[in-house]
């Protein structure tokens, strides 16, 4: 699979292998990427074994540490991808942790704050991508992200 610059994908998935398949690929062609996890880093880079100048790793975590984006704070979280973006104009945004986002600041907020970042996204001929168990989700919440998202790559189909 290849990513269409622009474009916000909803990778729906048990564990994000399809995601860390396209993500390599997309490493491997020189653009830079920002994983946002609810992992702790470490392990990100046990799976992915990555160059660290090419993907930058976050954790959703509350933990006062520089690594960390504290789940609460959505405008932090918001400007950190919005400063990603604006450093790589061609660069990807991951985000694998929305259930602890929502967790923490309810489910409309969040969705909001995608909806921005897919704006500029889409400006930029950058990419989202998001990765998520639909079995941890709603049905109306996950429609509603589909139908925000420009691509639904679903591994229950």
């Amino acid at each position: 699979m290849k990513l269409s610059k622009g474009k916000f994908y909803l990778f729906e998935e048990r564990v994000p292998l399809r995601t860390h398949q396209v993500l390599r690929k997309e490493l491997d062609k020189g653009r830079k990427a920002l994983y946002i996890s609810k992992n702790p880093p470490r392990l990100l880079r046990s799976q992915l074994d990555f160059d660290e100048h090419m993907l930058e790793t976050m954790w959703l975590s509350t933990r006062p540490n520089p690594e960390c984006i504290p789940p609460m704070n959505l405008q932090k979280f918001e400007k950190y991808i919005n400063g990603f973006l604006a450093e790589n104009k061609d660069g990807i945004i991951v985000l694998n942790g929305l259930d602890v986002l929502e967790m923490w600041n309810g489910f409309r907020p969040v969705l909001d704050v995608l909806a921005r970042a897919t704006g500029k996204v889409n400006e930029d001929g950058s990419n989202l991508i998001i990765s998520l168990d639909p079995r941890s989700h709603y049905p109306q919440k996950l429609e509603k992200l589909e139908n925000i998202s420009d691509e639904v790559i679903s591994s229950y189909a």
